[in-house]
This record gives structure tokens, C-alpha cells and sequence, in this order.
């Protein structure tokens, strides 16, 4: 814990940014995406590959089942995608119109 004179000293700090510059505070306070963010994207991706591998592999290997299911399962991660490209959006649109 930072003693009373630190903390008011870069409250003072915080202050003068915040009016100097407010773009750049606007982008400090926004930081990187939260890490389950990036785990979560990061399956996805993973997820994305295996279908693609199925599809593949299935018709190479003539596994009917495999290719079916990749085929199956390939709406559904498109519909993911749109879906958090879509929330991605209307983000990025709540941001600019505050």
C-alpha cells in the first residue's frame, strides 16, 4: 500500500492526463482483452482447425462419418463467428457513439 503522498501525487498525475490528453486515458482504461477472452478465442480457433481437418481427412480416408460430421458441425462455427463478430461490432459502435 502506497503511503497518502504517493497516492495523491498520482491522483494529480491521473488528473492532469485525463485533461491533457483524454484520447489517450480513453485508451489506457480499454487495456487488453480480458484472458478468458483470448482462451475463449483461442479454442475456437482450435475448434475451427479440427472441423477442417475432419472434412479432410474424411474424404481421404473415405470415413463417411468423419466427413458428415465435419460438415454438420461447419454451420454451426459459422454461426459462432457471426455471432461474435456481431457483438464485436455493436461494442466498437457503443464505444465511438460515447
Amino acid at each position: 500500500m502506497l503511503p497518502h503522498r504517493d497516492r495523491s501525487a498520482l491522483r494529480k498525475i491521473e488528473e492532469e492526463l485525463a485533461a491533457s490528453d483524454p484520447d489517450f486515458v480513453a485508451a489506457l482504461s480499454g487495456g487488453a482483452p480480458p484472458v478468458r477472452s483470448r482462451a475463449w478465442l483461442t479454442t475456437l480457433i482450435l475448434a475451427d482447425v479440427t472441423v477442417v481437418l475432419m472434412i479432410v481427412v474424411g474424404l481421404l480416408a473415405g470415413s463417411t462419418g468423419m466427413f458428415l460430421w465435419g460438415l454438420v458441425t461447419v454451420p454451426v462455427f459459422v454461426w459462432i463467428h457471426r455471432t461474435i463478430l456481431m457483438r464485436k461490432r455493436e461494442r466498437t459502435g457503443d464505444d465511438a457513439a460515447a
